[in-house]
């Protein structure tokens, strides 16, 4: 597997920028904790960052765990089987270990301890964290990565062994294993593809909570899973791929019924500025209302007092709410979970688009099939019928009604799910987010 140009290049600077600090030390002493004080040591044409390690080697006073006086001890030759089943999770022992020579000097030794802790560090972040940031991606991927606790790791190796500490480190998401399993006997673009998702599920929070909302874009759809088994599943609206549905976890904080719908800038400027120049008062035979500015307290703007073709596009200084209704672009119900995309899930007018096999229409936000019904299921520790959601809606009035627990909800994108019954569904990489992942772990980018 070969390293992307970008992440080369880093890499090169990183180590660059820290070797002018601490030239690296050919390792000839015999002892780790003569090496430690170092930024960096050199060993066998290898360079070892040694600062993340310190601390764990000082609480030591130098003594290894791999080596002895011999060579690689019970852990180190453990350590060294374990790297070269890396590709059983997508992964390239190269990245992590060379063929280390059959017989090594004693003066060698403390340097083949670094290098070890080294590649099982190495090996154990990229199978908890990824081996991309998220970020690299997309700016519109919010997920943030997981904190790396080397010595934490190591003290657990040094007790436990390494394949303890790595089987506690990998993803333990279901469809992880089970990408995983398929990756066992997958070749070429296939593996390829399995392994780009099961790079995203190193992304996720290791716990997406007992109960919570998956909604997969890719698929098109949402799912409702309670202890690993999905309990709800419906077809879903995301966003067009010019208006992205962004990937993040957040939590669900209430449902707001017979919502309004404020429009943003973006859309009021592209799409109603267009209708007002040619009629000021199109808006407000449809149901919108018309404010003089985005203050809390801004009156009602008279449309015909405006000089529509005067207005700038470019910022559009009014704020517009349409109400409630039938027609609200928001339908019947949105579902809550305040972030800085704004985006979240609501109803729509529009039934028919549900029936298309794909589903990117949105301008980012996610539009849920048989929203009532889903608000039933959301709800049910609540036991909020439909019975009373009903009465809700029949008063036409906006209600907002809290979670009593919110429910984390994640907008991922997997364009491989396996089935409970081994098959796996493979979907468009609509986004083209598969491509731009494929190009940062197999090289191009």
């Amino acid at each position: 597997m070969k390293h992307s140009y970008r992440l080369r290049t880093a890499c090169s600077l990183a180590i660059a920028a820290t070797l002018v600090f601490s030239a690296p030390l050919v390792v000839k002493a015999a002892n780790v904790k003569d090496l430690v004080n170092n930024q960096a040591a050199k060993w066998q044409g290898s360079i070892i960052d040694v600062g993340p390690l310190r601390k764990f080697y000082k609480s030591r006073r130098g003594k290894g765990i791999w080596t002895d006086a011999r060579g690689l001890n019970r852990q180190g030759t453990a350590l060294v089987s374990l790297l070269a089943k890396a590709s059983a999770d997508g992964l390239e022992t190269s990245d992590y270990l060379r063929k280390l020579p059959g017989k090594i000097p004693e003066n060698e030794l403390p340097g083949l301890e670094l290098y070890l802790s080294q590649a099982f560090w190495k090996f154990g972040r990229d199978l908890y964290a990824g081996r991309t940031t998220p970020a690299v991606s997309e700016p519109d991927i919010v997920i943030n990565r997981k904190k790396i606790d080397i010595t934490g790791w190591l003290n657990e190796a040094g007790r436990r062994g390494p394949q303890k500490v790595i089987d506690k480190l990998r993803p333990s998401h279901l469809q992880y294993e089970a990408l995983r399993a398929q990756l066992a006997n997958a070749k070429g673009k296939k593996a390829r593809k399995i392994i780009v998702n099961m790079e995203r599920w190193r992304w996720l929070p290791r716990e997406l909570g007992k109960r919570h909302v998956l909604v997969n874009q890719a698929a098109f759809e949402m799912y409702i899973r309670e202890k690993g088994k999905i309990v709800d599943r419906r077809r879903v609206v995301v966003g067009k791929p010019y208006y992205k549905t962004p990937m993040f976890s957040y939590a669900i904080k209430y449902a707001e019924f017979n919502p309004t719908w404020t429009i943003p800038k973006s859309i009021a400027s592209d799409d109603y500025l267009p209708k007002l120049r040619a009629n000021p008062r199109y808006l407000e035979k449809r149901g919108y209302k018309i404010y003089s500015s985005w203050d809390k307290d801004a009156p009602e703007l008279d449309v015909t007092t405006v000089n529509w073709r005067g207005v700038s596009g470019k910022d559009f200084p009014y704020k517009i709410v349409q109400q409630s209704g039938k027609k609200n672009a928001l339908g019947k119900v949105k579902f809550m979970f305040p972030n800085r995309f704004s985006v979240y899930l609501h109803d729509t007018p529009t039934k028919k688009l549900f029936s298309n096999s794909s589903r990117a229409f949105s301008r980012g936000c996610i539009r849920v099939q048989n929203p009532v019904d889903f608000a039933v299921k959301l709800f049910k520790p609540q036991r909020l019928s439909e019975s009373k959601i009903n009465k809700i809606l029949a008063t036409e009035k906006t209600t907002q009604v809290k979670m009593r627990k919110e429910v984390p909800i994640h907008l991922t994108y997997f364009t491989l799910w396996v089935e409970g019954n081994g098959k796996m569904n493979s979907y468009k990489d609509v986004y083209k987010r598969d491509v731009l992942v494929g190009r940062i772990l197999f090289g191009g980018a």
